[in-house]
């Protein structure tokens, strides 16, 4: 996509909105928020992991590890009238010679119009509909399936989104947004090539009572993508929702022989998924997720083999030289094709006020290894919650749970917010 095409598409909505533009009366206001999350993690680690044994080569370790660390968050927001300013920081804190500060957002937003908003800065963008996997949000932080509301840190960009409502029986809005992403600094750490700038263009419609997007990501480096999502009500407690992504000629990595390989292929991901809510206020979520970029059983036996041969070897560069391949290239947490993912969520059973338990299961479909997780939470008073969150991974040799580091984990959450 060109600079051209990008001005096409500001400069019609710029236009737009001055037409209908209107006094928007905001108070001037500064808001400060945050909580500080304090957690326990205890880990029944799995010795005779391919993983494991890279990462503890040579090491006494016990099976039983243990981890606790302090994560605060920090958000500030200031607006006055068509102004406004987002700030969300982020920190994780193990010890006085291990921490570390993200800026998850930073960005100011214009908006002269309720029709027209530009904003820049370094944003967190949440486009597609799935829950806990979005092949089409091309521009959004990778989710963790475990843990999909988890906040993240957010892409450096510039943005600007045009929305119109119509009366139409048919058609009821309309939106159009476009994302500017500046590449990385590349040289001298500190500047990148004007030509390597990237797009991403979202349309949306709300056509009988359905939200429908068509997506599309435009570079000169990475591959180019185009995708569709889809979200409507069958029911008024019935949703079901799809997305559908292309990836042009984009490297995907594979171990033929002990050696890494990649082939630029056409790859395809999608996913369906409903959500519903029974008449005990019960939520369901239920997702189908292919995902095209993952290995299929014979190219994870490679890859597995790939890690054990390494092992075997026994020498120090062979041993960072192995993990360093699997943390930079099989590091997702999808690591495979096919995913079933299931969670129910049901507030205040019994009456139990204030509390609020949910289970999930991630299930691998290739091969039939899976993740079964509980999170338990309490909020006695307004500014507490806690979390108890167990999780078994099952699975057995040359499965993709079945070869985590852990078997078991539980943690425990004390999140408090001001």
């Amino acid at each position: 996509m060109s600079l051209r095409f990008a001005w096409l598409i500001i400069l019609p909505a710029l236009a737009l909105s001055q037409e209908e533009a209107g006094e928007i009366e905001t108070p001037k206001r500064l808001e400060w928020s945050g909580n500080l999350d304090v957690k326990y993690s205890v880990f029944h680690m799995v010795q005779s992991s391919p993983i494991y044994r890279l990462q503890f080569y040579n090491k006494d370790v016990s099976p039983y590890l243990s981890q606790y660390r302090l994560e605060p968050y920090l958000n500030a927001e200031y607006r006055i009238q068509d102004l406004g300013f987002q700030l969300r920081t982020h920190a994780t804190y193990y010890s006085d010679n291990e921490s570390s500060f993200d800026v998850f957002e930073a960005y100011g937003s214009y908006s002269p119009s309720i029709n027209f908003t530009t904003q820049a800065g370094k944003k967190v963008y949440n486009w597609g509909k799935g829950y806990a996997f979005n092949p089409a949000g091309f521009v959004n932080p990778v989710k963790d399936p475990e843990n999909p509301e988890l906040a993240q840190a957010g892409l450096l960009s510039i943005n600007a989104e045009y929305i119109k409502s119509f009366s139409s029986e048919a058609l009821q809005s309309f939106s159009a947004q476009l994302v500017v992403i500046p590449q990385s600094p590349s040289v001298n750490s500190r500047f990148s090539e004007t030509k390597n700038t990237d797009f991403a263009v979202k349309f949306s419609f709300l056509l009988w009572d359905t939200d429908i997007d068509f997506i599309t990501y435009q570079s000169s480096l990475a591959p180019k993508q185009y995708g569709l999502d889809l979200s409507t009500n069958l029911l008024e407690n019935l949703e079901v929702h799809a997305e559908f992504s292309v990836a042009k000629q984009v490297s995907r990595y594979v171990i033929v022989n002990g050696i890494l390989q990649s082939d630029n292929e056409e790859v395809t991901s999608y996913l369906f998924g409903i959500r519903y809510l029974n008449e005990w206020n019960a939520t369901v979520i239920a997702e189908y997720y292919h995902n095209g970029f993952g290995l299929m059983n014979e190219e994870y036996r490679s890859y597995r083999d790939f890690l054990l041969g390494g092992l075997a070897a026994g020498t120090p560069a062979a041993i960072q030289q192995t993990l360093a391949t699997s943390q930079t290239y099989f590091k997702s947490n999808t690591l495979m094709r096919d995913y079933l993912y299931l969670k129910v969520i049901q507030p205040e059973p019994f009456d139990w006020l204030y509390f609020t338990p949910s289970v999930f299961t991630i299930y691998n479909l290739s091969d039939k290894s899976f993740l079964l997780s509980a999170s338990l939470n309490y909020k006695p008073v307004t500014n507490l919650e806690l979390i108890f969150w167990p999780s078994l991974l099952i699975g057995g040799n040359a499965t993709e749970f079945g070869d985590r580091q852990a078997q078991q984990r539980v943690e425990l959450w004390m999140r408090v917010f001001f």
